[in-house]
């Protein structure tokens, strides 16, 4: 009897794995996915099971998938933001910047380094080491006006966009307010700027009281000093020369900051934690080399940006799984549900899932964490490229691979 009740619990207990074969069973009965390319990896947590899945080794476009892989890079090499190279000279303080992207941001809080600054009357602004392209191999060339394609630079500042806010009286603010601005209520759009100029248009008609507008404006080291000057009210002073011998002051916020990221997909700050991630290694500034020093960690891995934003990168599901594992073992769960957006779209269930979505036209991603009705923690990456069906039914598909894996592992 104890060895038939033995074989029961064992055989009930096999049966209750997830596999590669039901994995590619639920595919095959899934008629939404039909003409895509899809590549599914599941993993239990603990460190001695295998990888699981259907074409966990077949290259896909991750989109803002890459953005699990900049975060993982930043913890990996220090989980330490450096935000400003300082010297205190007399009463002066010198400045070189690391990439750090939140200074004046319109979204995100600076709780350091604009509170540093202001300590100061008198600024001297040394210019970095750089390696640095405004944009990034495989971005679109005509979504320079969109907020998600700002501009990367050595120091981000108001995130590197204007802010236009229609007012309850009718009156258009924006910040900053250093850039030539022409109303026309003829144009057809709410704002609009010279591809090469710094020159706005905006027709106030087409903003609804309490809209809020960002559009990127075009960086340059002579603008970026004018806005620190802005932002800060004070006078700064250009110094050519490579500041030596300083001190670096570090950020509070690392977990804001990641959260940006995951949570709400910035762009800008990931390819700014992207170069800071260069600096740290090689005092330069560099989203190519930091990406570089991202791959190292991630095997199977090509990329070109740190965002997403390059239809060039190439990951694999098993490479997510693996990175998504490195996160886990460096800074464990409770921080990870702290970092990473909930539950996808599936509302009215208890928190089970935290992960990042990768979204191009044609292609949406979906990889990250999640608990089990047996209390098993999973790591997944349900990654479909290709789809010609509505976005909303390939979301719906993966709903069902969730409550599926919740339900079955």
């Amino acid at each position: 009897m104890k060895k038939i009740i033995l074989l029961v619990f064992f055989s009930s207990s096999l049966f209750s794995q997830i596999s590669s074969k039901k994995i590619e069973n639920w595919i095959s009965k899934n008629n939404e996915l039909d003409g895509s390319v899809v590549s599914i990896a599941v993993k239990r947590i603990d460190k001695d099971k295998k990888i699981v899945g259907s074409g966990i080794d077949i290259n896909m476009t991750p989109a803002s998938n890459v953005k699990i892989l900049t975060v993982l890079g930043s913890i990996y090499y220090g989980d330490s933001i450096p935000i400003i190279n300082y010297k205190v000279y007399n009463d002066t303080l010198k400045i070189s910047p690391t990439g750090y992207p939140l200074l004046s941001h319109p979204k995100y809080e600076d709780k350091d380094l604009g509170k540093f600054l202001k300590k100061f009357e008198h600024i001297e602004y040394h210019i970095p080491k750089i390696d640095l392209d405004k944009y990034g191999p495989g971005w679109a060339w005509d979504d320079y006006n969109n907020y998600y394609q700002a501009e990367r630079s050595e120091i981000p500042i108001y995130g590197n966009v204007i802010q236009a806010v229609k007012k309850s009286n009718g009156d258009i603010e924006i910040t900053p307010d250093k850039f030539k601005i022409v109303i026309d209520f003829e144009q057809k759009i709410q704002i609009d700027r010279s591809e090469i100029e710094n020159n706005f248009s905006i027709n106030p008609s087409l903003l609804k009281l309490g809209d809020t507008i960002y559009y990127p404006f075009i960086t340059s080291r002579k603008n970026t000093v004018s806005l620190l000057e802005n932002a800060l009210e004070k006078k700064v002073e250009f110094n050519k020369e490579e500041l030596k011998d300083y001190d670096v002051l570090n950020s509070s916020q690392v977990d804001d900051i990641y959260s940006a990221i995951l949570k709400d997909s910035d762009n800008l700050i990931s390819e700014s934690i992207a170069a800071n991630i260069s600096y740290r290694l090689n005092d330069t500034i560099s989203v190519d080399k930091g990406i570089r020093l991202i791959q190292n960690i991630s095997k199977q891995v090509e990329l070109f940006d740190g965002s997403g934003l390059s239809r060039y990168n190439l990951v694999t599901p098993k490479s997510i799984i693996s990175s998504l594992h490195n996160i886990y073992d460096l800074i464990g769960f409770d921080r990870i549900k702290k970092i990473f957006p909930k539950n996808y779209i599936i509302r009215h269930e208890e928190d089970f899932v935290w992960g990042k979505t990768g979204t191009l036209k044609n292609n949406h991603n979906y990889s990250g964490y999640l608990i089990t009705d047996k209390n098993r923690i999973y790591i997944f990456s349900i990654m479909i490229n290709h789809f010609t069906k509505d976005l909303s039914k390939i979301k719906e598909v993966i709903v069902d691979f969730l409550i599926y894996l919740k339900s079955n592992s």
